[in-house]
């Protein structure tokens, strides 16, 4: 009986240290390893690196309005969105890898947008989540720290800063059961041409879809934390890798 009992208490602490270390584990994981662990949830380095093209069908819904986009990126820094309300083209913007520019939906001319605004569409191809993984962003020259634990509705993610090589901050957070970005944090303005006023918004990004080897957000929300107001919502419809494109689409018409 004696033996009995000194073997179950043996298991018993057995199986409580390993639960202590796996908790410990966790807790000291550096920002190397939390990459690594985003890098092989996103599907892996060599599925990332593969994608050079992107595009991406999209449905946008705002306070004011609802349209769809038709969103194309290519390695290193291109992009360009084109919108359409009820089938009609209303608004381009792209990015050409140096400026960027805009057609508001009227006649054919179209204008340079400002530098803060040329800044945003370069960054949001840069994120990750689009051409490029987390683990790709330090060698790209931006920044990444790993800050701590941060818990949010019950999550304690794991959050890393990064700063930009353009000097914008932003915040990472990263879901410790599924190891992948589901929120973003920063102060910026939506739409800076349109209202430059700078908010706290979180990007929330969930309905996560394995496409060519790779896990895409089919789902965001732009929401501003200081009203709790939903911004801007966007739903994927079709997300399309290495598609394909014409370069001459990123230069200003």
């Amino acid at each position: 009986m004696n033996i009995l009992c000194s073997r179950r208490v043996l298991i018993f602490a057995s199986v409580l240290f390993a639960i202590a270390y796996a908790c410990l584990g966790d807790n000291e994981l550096t920002l190397d390893d939390v990459i690594a662990r985003n890098t092989e949830a996103m599907g892996g380095r060599a599925a990332i690196e593969a994608v050079k093209t992107i595009a991406v069908d999209l449905h946008i819904v705002d306070p004011g309005f609802e349209v769809d986009g038709g969103y194309q990126a290519a390695r290193p820094n291109r992009m360009r969105i084109d919108v359409k309300a009820d089938g009609k083209s209303v608004y381009v913007e792209a990015f050409d890898g140096k400026r960027a520019w805009q057609w508001k939906g009227k006649g054919t001319n179209t204008e340079d947008e400002s530098p803060y605004a040329a800044a945003a569409l370069q960054r949001g191809v840069e994120f990750p989540g689009k051409l490029y993984g987390l683990h790709e962003m330090a060698g790209r020259g931006h920044k990444l720290e790993l800050v701590g634990r941060e818990k949010i509705d019950g999550v304690d993610y794991y959050a890393i800063k990064a700063t930009m090589k353009d000097g914008f901050v932003t915040k990472f957070y990263i879901d410790p059961t599924t190891w992948l970005i589901v929120r973003r944090r920063d102060v910026r303005p939506l739409h800076p041409d349109v209202d430059p006023t700078p908010t706290t918004i979180e990007q929330r990004s969930s309905d996560f879809r394995k496409v060519n080897g790779v896990m895409y957000a089919f789902h965001t929300e732009e929401v501003d934390l200081q009203t709790a107001k939903v911004l801007e919502t966007t739903t994927v419809k079709e997300i399309r890798i290495n598609p394909k494109i014409d370069e001459t689409i990123f230069e200003k018409l």
